[in-house]
């Protein structure tokens, strides 16, 4: 290739190649070729080649006896359209580079991956520490976004274009106080149709449990009671028979048809494709199925739905009048339509219009909308699933905590490897190995690690998912499953960066090394020097477990609170029955409340009954009023708590079933038959109200109309609670059930047993009542303590989360104290040697090790302090008489967290001092 050297590489045309040795370009060859010893240049090798050829092809024609000139003519001649060869050698070339780039590449990466993987199996013990720890942090943040995505993200499964499908609220006003609900009743769903244009469609539906079969125990599943367009709005298509039509989802008449979910479909009918036509029974109403919803489609909630009936069978108004659709006190329809965007905000003005008229309803503000995905949204209509959801909220922040503690801890781990690494490091520099490939294998080492990571952390998420979902939202039948792919998606991907964010730092650490220095000094000499990015970490650490510690507290302590509020009643083994029917049988209100006491005395005989009394109302449940007034007065006192004022009809033993206490005088006896003296029983609240500092003994009170006769007060009661186990003060009076007349009418039985089997008793009960009252009944019962389980959830709720996330907090500061500490010390041998030579004691090696490590956490335990106090306010409102910057809840974290940093560093600390001095001495 001598002639080469006489062509001017890289010319865009042959000839200017061919006439370099005139321009005396020998300078840019060389250059040329120089830059292309670090980086490949396809253009100038494809025209060396060429150029090569030429000057060869010219010299043979010179040969032969022509001139320079007519040999270059010829040349030229006989090589043809060098433009296009040189183009087509370029592609070549170009594409023989890149698989070469691509293979040299691969060959560095499974270097450096093999050589990564026998790295960390030759560290068993930190390799197993960095992967749990780091998915510990994963995994949390893993379960947190699965199900914060599937509440406030995805739509319901099966929806056709949810983007477009939206889900109406309205603003209202409530004793001077704004709140938002997504109720309406069939008169304003009926205004919402007359505002409805092309592009849009409207849909009504309300939710109710049904009961399949005809007998009282029959399983209870979801039931949708669609009007309009449901299943238009929805884009749902049948996977067998038809849907609900318009004119079937009325509420007049009476359309005995039902959609049945896939689920129901296959549980209950085996999948028989036969099953269009065919009947199902709910309750004592016989429904004709006329199609199967598709697989995925489970309603428009979260709660999951698995039969649509029309409107005009629903149930929830089964004792009210036959026209309840023209009442629009009734509001328990939800309401959804579809259309784009645009159409959306013309939907909702006039809308807004058309429900301000009179008679309908005043709207105080508009009509806002959500997309079908975000239904959850903050706008929960009762105050647990509310507080349920600020509590899912607030735990994306506490996993994203625990994950910047366990990447503190991984960076402090890889900080001390790499310390214990230098001089191999140092080594490996010295040999040629270049800083950018150190950097890079370093780098794919925390990301194997990260890598390995997310698949334990999937398990973890896994379980996480799984009991955030019981213990948050238990109700809800969540259709899809704890993991998907999605979350897959983002474990994987927040794995990838905490490797590249844990293992940045520790890399270019390593890379920066003095190779003088490292190759000098001994293994154990890294150890002496202090690191002031390992002891911030540690502070790091330890100022944000004191974070999640001191909310751990302050939940323990909220629901310590919650649990010692006194109620007024004794919910132990305490069971409700009530009895209800369907509309089609008519209506039974007046011979449940003939035979409700005769049921009573039945039930009087089963074992393990202890008290079986009768009531108007169900305590914790239900709630009445009725007419109430003073003789002598024209309007009744506020006084203190609650202007409500709440009425109850009840039988003698009543007060005895339910563990209320008579605090003043006595309980209703049987000798207050409707031909005795009048009487009332008042609460304490209601007695100091009406009467302060009077004997209430001595009074009387009117219930009904004025012209009612008064009623002696016989009895003050303690306080009660009437719906919630946080509330203000309410009042309650009571009269005899018997002396009720058409005030006071029974609708539950209250048992009291002794019997621990409630499952057992219970069924006794739903037995008997069915067999005193008929086949029409449907009895129902409910323990007293499930009535405040359900109350008590939120709390109990974020008390566990809230420890979960402390102990995982203390868990992984204790691993990163223990592991920190265990490689400094070990890189500190031969100084602990040198100390014991020269006569230091056990105790004296403990207190310089322990007090070193608690030293710095100390520092950082303070520095949590002063963030919990000032990151207070964000749960103050999840807690319950409970202050997030309660000293007591501070102090004592900080006590827990310095306590745990002093076990960490015992272990190490006693190693060290047991170090063997000659050992020391001599150890490289």
């Amino acid at each position: 290739r001598g002639g080469g050297d006489e062509c001017e590489a890289g010319a865009g045309v042959m000839n200017t190649a061919m006439h370099s040795r005139a321009n005396g370009s020998t300078w840019r060859r060389g250059w040329r070729r120089l830059t292309r010893v670090w980086r490949s240049d396809t253009v100038a090798n494809v025209d060396e080649e060429l150029c090569f050829h030429f000057e060869h092809k010219v010299a043979e024609f010179e040969a032969l006896g022509l001139s320079a000139e007519q040999a270059r003519v010829r040349a030229e001649e006989e090589f043809g359209d060098v433009q296009t060869v040189r183009e087509s050698l370029t592609a070549i070339d170009g594409r023989v580079a890149k698989r070469q780039q691509r293979a040299e590449w691969w060959e560095s990466v499974s270097q450096d991956l093999r050589f990564a993987f026998r790295s960390l199996c030759r560290s068993p013990v930190f390799t197993v520490t960095v992967v749990v720890t780091l998915a510990l942090g994963l995994g949390a943040n893993a379960a947190v976004f699965s199900l914060l995505d599937q509440l406030y993200v995805q739509p319901p499964a099966g929806v056709t274009a949810a983007n477009d499908v939206h889900r109406l609220y309205q603003t209202a006003i409530n004793r001077g106080e704004p709140y938002v609900r997504n109720h309406f009743s069939y008169v304003e769903i009926r205004a919402l149709h007359s505002v409805a244009r092309t592009g849009v469609r409207v849909a009504g539906y309300a939710t109710e449990k049904v009961r399949l079969g005809r007998a009282a125990d029959g399983a209870e599943v979801g039931a949708n009671y669609v009007e309009g367009d449901y299943f238009g709005v929805a884009g749902i298509r049948p996977m067998l028979g038809r849907t609900i039509t318009v004119d079937e989802a009325r509420a007049t008449g009476l359309d005995a048809v039902a959609v049945i979910s896939h689920r129901l479909w296959q549980r209950e009918f085996q999948g028989d494709s036969g099953v269009i036509g065919r009947s199902i029974d709910l309750g004592s109403h016989r429904h004709v199925i006329i199609g199967v919803a598709a697989k995925q489609f489970r309603g428009l909630d979260m709660s999951a739905v698995d039969i649509w009936l029309p409107i005009n069978t629903i149930r929830v108004w089964k004792d009210r009048k036959p026209d309840w659709y023209e009442d629009g006190n009734f509001n328990g329809i939800s309401a959804v339509f579809r259309a784009t965007n645009s159409a959306a905000a013309v939907f909702n003005a006039r809308a807004t219009f058309e429900l301000r008229k009179p008679g309908i309803r005043l709207i105080k503000d508009s009509l806002s909308t959500t997309k079908l995905g975000s239904i959850i949204v903050a706008r929960g209509e009762s105050t647990n699933l509310g507080r349920e959801l600020k509590i899912s909220t607030r735990l994306a922040g506490v996993s994203l905590v625990i994950l910047l503690i366990a990447c503190a801890n991984v960076i402090n781990l890889l900080l001390a490897r790499a310390v214990a690494r230098q001089r191999e490091i140092a080594v490996r520099l010295a040999l040629g190995v270049s800083r950018r490939r150190l950097l890079s294998q370093l780098m794919l080492e925390s990301v194997v690690l990260a890598t390995l990571s997310a698949g334990v952390a999937l398990g973890v998420a896994y379980v996480g998912t799984t009991m955030l979902r019981k213990l948050l939202l238990p109700d809800i039948q969540w259709g899809a499953g704890a993991i998907d792919q999605r979350a897959v998606f983002f474990t994987v991907a927040l794995a990838l960066l905490a490797g590249f964010v844990t293992g940045l730092v520790p890399a270019l650490q390593s890379s920066r090394a003095s190779l003088s220095n490292a190759l000098r000094s001994s293994v154990r000499d890294g150890g002496q020097r202090r690191s002031a990015l390992r002891s911030s970490l540690l502070i790091a650490q330890a100022a944000l477990s004191v974070v999640l510690i001191v909310g751990a507290g302050a939940f323990v302590s909220s629901l310590r609170s919650i649990e010692a509020v006194d109620i007024g009643y004794d919910a132990g083994n305490v069971v409700y029955a009530s009895v209800s029917y369907d509309r089609e049988t008519g209506n039974r209100r007046a011979e449940i409340q003939r035979r409700l006491p005769e049921a009573a005395e039945r039930l009087r005989k089963l074992p393990g009954v202890d008290i079986v009394a009768v009531s108007q109302g169900t305590p914790m449940w239900s709630i009445s009023w009725s007419e109430l007034h003073l003789p002598g007065r024209d309007s009744l006192p506020a006084g203190k708590g609650s202007r409500d004022r709440f009425f109850d009809a009840v039988s003698p033993t009543y007060f005895a079933a339910v563990g209320m206490r008579v605090l003043q005088g006595r309980a209703f006896s049987d000798a207050d038959t409707p031909g005795s003296e009048p009487v009332a029983i008042v609460d304490r609240l209601m007695a100091s109200n009406f009467w302060p500092g009077e004997d209430p003994l001595t009074k009387c009170v009117i219930v009904g109309k004025r012209e009612a006769p008064c009623r002696r007060v016989v009895g003050v009661t303690a306080p009660t609670h009437y719906s919630s186990i946080v509330e203000d003060p309410s009042q309650h009076y009571y009269i005899p059930l018997a002396q009720g007349g058409e005030t006071g009418m029974p609708g539950t039985i209250v048992v009291r047993s002794s019997t621990k089997d409630q499952a057992k008793l219970r069924a006794a009960i739903v037995r008997e009542l069915s067999t005193a009252l008929g086949d029409w009944a449907r009895p129902r019962t409910q323990s007293m303590t499930e009535v405040l389980s359900d109350d008590m959830r939120p709390w109990q709720t974020g008390a566990t989360l809230f420890t979960v996330a402390g102990l995982l907090a203390l868990l992984v500061a204790a691993v990163g104290v223990y592991s920190s500490l265990a490689y400094t010390v070990s890189q500190r041998t031969q100084e602990m040697g040198v100390r014991v030579a020269l006569g230091a004691n056990t105790w004296s090696i403990l207190r310089l090790v322990v007090g070193e490590s608690v030293g710095v956490v100390a520092i950082g335990v303070t520095c949590g302090m002063l963030v919990a106090l000032a990151s207070g306010k964000v749960v103050a409102s999840l807690l319950y008489e409970t202050s997030p910057r309660d000293p007591a809840i501070i102090i004592a974290s900080m006590a827990i967290l310095l306590a745990v940093a002093v076990v960490a560093s015992t272990i190490p600390a006693w190693r060290a001092s047991r170090v063997d001095p000659l050992t020391a001495m001599r150890a490289e």
